[in-house]
């Protein structure tokens, strides 16, 4: 739930035409995100193999929008909270799937 929240509160800065690459990437990537979400979501019921597939995924795209968090910071307004709340997320998508899949 906080990813979303992290997400939603950014939306606003999106219509800031003169850093479109960063705000396009970001948009791009919280979209993928969102459909890793669900992915992973439907996938519980499937076998490990699967699900474990689907974790990654999701736990790489995590840390995709972790780096456009870093490298458009200033452009996407975002504080230094906000990376680490971002940070906190993309740790324990790490641990979970390290917990559910191993290393």
């Amino acid at each position: 739930m906080k990813h979303y929240l992290l997400a939603a509160a950014l939306v606003p800065l999106l219509a800031v035409p003169a850093f479109a690459g960063c705000n396009e990437d970001f948009m791009a990537q919280t979209k993928a995100v969102s459909a890793l979400q669900s992915a992973r979501l439907s996938s519980l019921a499937a076998p490990q193999a699967e699900k474990c597939a689907a974790h990654k995924q999701l736990v790489d795209a995590y840390v995709k929008l972790g780096d456009i968090y870093k490298t458009c910071q200033t452009e996407l307004r975002l504080r230094d909270s906000d990376l680490q709340d971002h940070q906190q997320i993309v740790t324990d998508e790490q641990k979970s799937y390290a917990e559910d899949c191993g290393t």
